[in-house]
């Protein structure tokens, strides 16, 4: 049982409102955290803090006023948001369980990050950093272009490109690098072959890879240069064998890193049977994975057991073993750009059966850019059947019932 402790959690953000009507249900306080006064998840919290999710300072210092003048903080968690070192400084100053600044600041760097698993032995592409539009035409002649350039220390896919699909390198390079804090870049070899995305806990020193979904890149030539997935299916496709090599290299990856107690975010690529670390983030992922996906497929409480490691709780074997394999599929709806003016049959798209989620995030006046290294979604849709096919049916027929227009 759980002692009605006091857990921040970094953001406010829909996704992260998962966490905080979960902490709230375990007899927990909640204290949210976000830049935003009208953040969705200020909506599940006892208290909120007006900070910027992004600025480790800012946070910290209203944590420490919080945890001074009003109740104690006992615990710090960041959801759907990639500010792990904001976390980890919140955890710093008041001495709570968490991430060390040091391996907050480490997942957050592509290029150090790679650097570290190269030399723990953990297999990733091959990689460079490119200081100039004119040094990534060199390696692209020696290497040829099939090479991903992406920002050193970006937010999620913001700047990241297939060299092989953009017209002109330069542009490329100075796209990256707008996205990067430190004006940094680097190119890494495009692996083909299937990707999973991964969710971890680590306790301990050991890592509990409960969620495992493969990606759906459907519309990668349509939106190329960009990646622009399009959800996820759970359980994996892949061979177990493969799945066993995939839960191996993320255990390594995040012994690697230095991430004995906490959560971990894989992004990995299977290329020739082997996988591959693209990026491994010391966060709870966003899109719904951790806080409905997992559950779903799995019957682990997996937002719980987080919640717990960041209280200092122990969590066991037993908490992180799955009970069931349901088919889960997610998929979302691509809206035409251009400004939201009405938004049409989510109510029937929820009556269809096997539909388990189903949240519509764009809003009448919401602007809906063209795709490009963001993806462009208006709504969101999980759902579940006996199979894989049947539970791609009941999502591809719910959000053919929703309507987004715009103009």
């Amino acid at each position: 049982m759980t002692s009605g402790k006091t857990l921040l959690i970094v953001s406010g953000g829909i996704e992260a409102a998962d966490a905080a009507k979960r902490a709230k249900e375990m007899g927990h306080m909640v204290v949210v955290s976000d830049i935003d006064a009208n953040a969705p998840g200020f909506a599940f919290a006892d208290s909120c803090l007006i900070a910027d999710v992004y600025g480790p300072a800012e946070t910290a210092a209203a944590a420490e006023r919080y945890n001074r003048k009003i109740r104690k903080i006992d615990g710090v968690l960041c959801v759907a948001a990639d500010a792990p070192v904001t976390a980890a400084t919140v955890a710093q100053r008041l001495r709570l369980p968490g991430l060390p600044v040091h391996v907050a600041e480490l997942a957050c760097d592509k290029l150090a990050m790679k650097k570290c698993f190269r030399s723990a032995g953990v297999a990733v592409p091959w990689f460079a950093e490119v200081a100039t539009p004119q040094e990534l035409q060199r390696i692209a002649v020696e290497r040829g272009r099939d090479l991903v350039i992406k920002p050193v220390d970006s937010r999620g896919s913001r700047g990241v490109q297939r060299v092989a699909q953009v017209q002109d390198l330069a542009t490329a390079f100075m796209l990256a690098r707008s996205y990067s804090p430190s004006e940094r870049v680097m190119v890494e070899q495009y692996l083909p072959g299937p990707q999973v995305s991964t969710e971890s806990l680590v306790t301990g020193g050991r890592c509990y890879t409960v969620g495992f979904s493969d990606r759906n890149y459907e519309y990668l030539e349509r939106y190329a240069p960009f990646f622009i997935e399009n959800g996820g299916d759970l359980p994996s496709q892949l061979p177990q064998e493969t799945q066993d090599k995939v839960h191996a290299l993320v255990a390594r990856a995040a012994s690697a890193m230095g991430v004995t107690d906490g959560t971990v975010k894989g992004d990995i690529v299977i290329h020739d049977g082997e996988p591959y670390v693209i990026e491994l983030a010391a966060r709870l992922s966003g899109g719904f994975f951790c806080t409905r996906e997992i559950p779903l497929n799995t019957g682990v409480d997996f937002i719980g057991a987080a919640i717990k490691i960041a209280l200092g709780e122990s969590v066991s074997e037993a908490e992180m073993t799955p009970s069931r394999s349901v088919p889960v599929v997610q998929r979302y709806s691509f809206p035409k750009p251009g400004t939201v003016v009405a938004v049409h049959g989510a109510d029937d798209a929820r009556k269809i059966p096997g539909i388990a989620e189903l949240v519509v995030t764009a809003r009448i006046g919401d602007v809906i850019p063209p795709a490009g290294d963001k993806r462009p979604t208006g709504a969101m849709v999980l759902a579940t059947g006996a199979n894989r096919e049947t539970a791609l049916k009941a999502a591809n027929d719910a959000l053919d019932l929703i309507r987004i227009e715009t103009a």
